[in-house]
């Protein structure tokens, strides 16, 4: 079941992404068309000559640093104590490789990438990290290399590295510097904020970690999110709320295509020029795509956590969906109940699965209601910038004038950026207020 069914459905779900990644390239390019490749020619390439080959490279990594590799079940052991322990073993590397290359992110085992079989040293750790960003960047290139337009793919990989840094740094800094809390009790710190990392980690790298799967939708985690500082926690859920800063495989190029529409559009109007992208003009059907694509995101996440906050302030009596009251799920009251709620959506509507965990989450209500925000943000982010492309494809080419809106500028970079903080801020800022917000002014 674990090698024929769950990595089957992990190379699918990754190889989907890519090719639709790449019937969007074939849209951009300088000419009409109504035709925009095979999409099953594009899948089985992904899946063979990409996907495949570089899972077997990272399994082989993993095996010779201790990784198991085995159809064998468990091991008994006689630990140091002398205690007879029983030791899970399985096809452990094959499938954390398909985990990390795929942006998939679900573990082997129970405690993910912090367990010591699934991530056993700090090379482990730099493969996977590498692992999981590297498709994802390695797309913005190709969508250079393809359309030969190089400038293009630098300014994009310059807005989405960007982003990164500037939500990684503050992570870093903060766990750094350790709990208030702990500090108040006159306890020292100085490795910082150690409550859920692995001491063979330490705060740096699992902060590095943390905003890496969140940033692209992996989800893998080697430390427990539910215990980093409420402004660490806020960038992890930033990282998501954009949910194109890099990206899943295939699909964050889809959701970074979503915002150079709406940049192209109000650049257009601000300039007094009609807007146009890669030679085609953008039109009121292009945008009314592009907005109802953005706006699903926060509208999956703040009405989930509504409802679930709604049910939780008023203890309600949730029957088969939850055995007692709705406020038996929060483990943790007051503001950073509601971040752990917020999380649980934010990170189901970016394909992420990774988890605020003091959550009581094992239940039908979030089961269901999760899959249903997961199922409707994976495929409706991937049909409407499709859409967009087929509607793109089929318009008359317009070679570049004077007149013409650059796209492949530092200015224009920085107008996308704009855009991405403005509207992911507009939508979100009073959600985060609530949580990790007053959370951390809380702590002083």
């Amino acid at each position: 079941g674990q090698i024929f069914c769950l990595m089957f459905l992990q190379f699918v779900s990754a190889a989907t992404g890519m090719a639709a990644a790449a019937v969007l390239f074939n849209a951009l390019k300088a000419r009409t068309s109504e035709k925009l490749g095979n999409f099953y020619d594009y899948f089985i390439k992904s899946c063979t000559r990409i996907l495949l080959p570089l899972c077997i490279i990272v399994a082989t990594i993993m095996v010779f640093n201790g990784t198991p590799q085995t159809i064998e079940g468990k091991d008994t052991m006689i630990t140091i104590q002398g205690d007879t322990v029983q030791v899970s073993r399985g096809p452990a590397a094959e499938f954390i490789a398909i985990k990390h290359i795929g942006t998939n992110g679900g573990g082997f085992y129970g405690a993910n990438s912090a367990h010591p079989f699934e991530n056993p040293n700090y090379f482990t750790n730099i493969i996977m990290m590498i692992s999981q960003v590297l498709i994802p960047i390695a797309m913005v290139f190709a969508l250079g290399f393809y359309l030969k337009k190089r400038k293009l793919s630098v300014m994009i990989f310059g807005v989405m590295t960007a982003g990164f840094i500037f939500l990684l740094l503050p992570t870093i800094y903060f766990e750094m510097q350790g709990n208030t809390a702990i500090e108040q009790m006159g306890i020292s710190q100085p490795d910082g904020n150690m409550e859920g990392k692995e001491i063979r980690f330490g705060s740096a790298a699992s902060s590095y970690w943390s905003i890496a799967t969140t940033v692209i939708s992996t989800g893998s985690v080697n430390s427990m999110h539910d215990s980093f500082m409420p402004l660490s926690g806020m960038n992890m859920m930033l990282g998501m709320m954009i949910n194109s800063f890099y990206g899943g495989v295939g699909v964050g190029m889809l959701n970074f295509f979503v915002f150079i529409i709406i940049a192209v559009f109000i650049s257009g109007l601000m300039v007094g020029r009609t807007p146009e992208f890669m030679g085609k003009k953008i039109e009121a059907r292009e945008m009314k795509i592009a907005t109802i694509v953005f706006l699903l995101h926060p509208f999956l996440i703040l009405v989930g956590t509504a409802l679930s906050s709604y049910f939780a302030a008023h203890d309600t009596a949730m029957g088969y969906w939850f055995a007692g009251n709705a406020s038996g799920w929060l483990n943790n009251p007051d503001h950073h109940g509601f971040s752990e709620m917020l999380y649980e959506y934010t990170s189901s509507s970016a394909n992420n699965g990774s988890g605020f965990e003091g959550l009581g989450d094992a239940n039908p209500f979030w089961n269901i209601t999760t899959g249903i925000v997961l199922l409707l943000s994976r495929f409706l982010p991937i049909i409407g910038p499709l859409a967009i492309a087929g509607l793109l494809a089929q318009k008359k080419y317009i070679p570049e004038s004077a007149g013409t809106l650059r796209t492949d500028t530092a200015t224009f970079g920085v107008m996308i950026f704009a855009v991405k903080i403005i509207l992911v801020g507009l939508a979100f800022f009073i959600a985060l207020a609530l949580g990790p917000i007053a959370e951390h002014f809380n702590l002083y």
